[in-house]
């Protein structure tokens, strides 16, 4: 046994002594690297705080000069402001015009003393809102143009296009309106927006003022055409979410109550169960079934809830009174829509859609009513 332990110890001792020599090497290696290359680690060292030095000083210097622009573009708005309401109060006089041409000059300066990409298109932005403004067409489609042609990935560059489109339209000679319609048409194309649809408008003017009717006539349509296609979609999707409220209403007493045996309630409900499989583009038409069906067991239920006071009893008269709250205006006012749109009595059908719904979509109601004008004064002089 002392053998063994002892030829232990001695192994031990031996690894830790190899330990120690590679420890002792390895010093001595850094220490005669560093002898060798102290100069080469120096230098080196010198050139990474020089780098650091140089990024933090750029950084810097480009924090100043975006502070700076910032600071000038936020004086300029100031000024654009007050011009704004010299314009609504006094028109435009020349008096209100020299606004503008203040409010511009800040951001023309705030474009020379530099700054990000973001900040420099937006000094152009106002720059050339200030020049169209003020009337000055040819220097707001300069300053627009920079903006597609510097920032062509910006976020302003919807902007341009369309400030580009106006300024041409408000020039006014033949070939100006043919440019205002092209970069209209290329607005049009863009993801919907309010000016994207509102190009679309724009462009039907511009092709009345150069006396092509029937293209004026194509693009007010439409804009007309997208207004009711809208509508319609709005009336499903309000009925859709009506429909949910009556299959609950209905579900929370058949759990009250047990399955009806009603033969007619339950043609009724087929029925509907049936219009919603097949035709859930038409979710009107799914809840006038609905409805159909409630009504024809409302009396029932009233009688059931009359002599008893459940939880679900009452849970199920809940869900009535919110499907009724819902459905009774809405059903009432699109079904008489929809009868004066049948007889292509369209105004009178728009003013019950209004009642119907959430006029929350584009084209908006101004932009169609614009559109049916011109139409309408379009046909009327076409008529004589």
């Amino acid at each position: 046994m002392s053998i063994t332990r002892h030829s232990l110890c001695m192994a031990r001792l031996k690894k830790k002594q190899v330990k120690e020599d590679k420890l002792v090497t390895t010093v001595e290696k850094m220490s005669i690297f560093l002898t060798e290359h102290w100069k080469k680690l120096v230098i080196a060292g010198i050139g990474i705080v020089a780098i650091v030095g140089i990024i933090i000083g750029v950084y810097t210097y480009t924090v100043s000069k975006n502070d700076k622009a910032v600071s000038i573009i936020n004086e300029g708005t100031t000024l654009f402001e007050e011009a704004e309401t010299a314009m609504s109060k006094d028109g435009d006089k020349p008096s209100t015009i020299s606004k503008y041409d203040t409010a511009k000059a800040k951001f023309q300066e705030a474009i020379q003393s530099g700054g990000s990409k973001n900040i420099i298109s937006k000094a152009l932005l106002y720059s050339a809102i200030c020049s169209y403004k003020a009337k000055k067409y040819n220097e707001a489609i300069t300053d627009y143009e920079k903006i597609l042609k510097k920032y062509s990935k910006g976020e302003y560059v919807v902007l341009a296009k369309d400030g580009i489109a106006k300024s041409y339209e408000q020039i006014g000679d033949e070939a100006s309106l043919r440019k205002a319609i092209q970069y209209y048409d290329e607005l049009s194309k863009y993801p919907e927006s309010y000016l994207t649809v509102s190009a679309i408008l724009s462009k039907g003017r511009c092709y009345e003022k150069l006396g092509d009717k029937d293209q004026a006539l194509s693009a007010y349509k439409t804009v007309v055409d997208k207004f009711k296609q809208k509508i319609e979609s709005a009336v499903q999707t309000k009925s859709k979410s009506v429909v949910e409220l009556a299959k609950t209403a209905i579900s929370k007493y058949q759990s009250a109550l047990g399955n009806d045996s009603d033969a007619n309630f339950k043609t009724l409900l087929e029925n509907a169960r049936s219009l919603e499989k097949g035709k859930q583009d038409q979710w009107f038409s799914v809840l006038l079934a609905y409805d159909k069906a409630i009504l024809a067991r409302e009396e029932y239920w009233q009688n059931q809830s009359s002599t008893a006071s459940s939880k679900k009893i009452k849970e199920a008269e809940k869900a009535l009174i919110e499907y009724q709250n819902q459905s009774a205006d809405l059903i009432k006012n699109i079904s008489t829509a929809k009868r004066y749109e049948s007889s292509g009595d369209w105004d009178s059908a728009l003013q019950y859609y209004i009642r119907a719904l959430d006029f929350d979509f584009l084209p908006t109601r101004n932009m169609y009513e614009e559109a049916q004008d011109r139409i309408d004064h379009i046909n009327l002089v076409n008529a004589k």
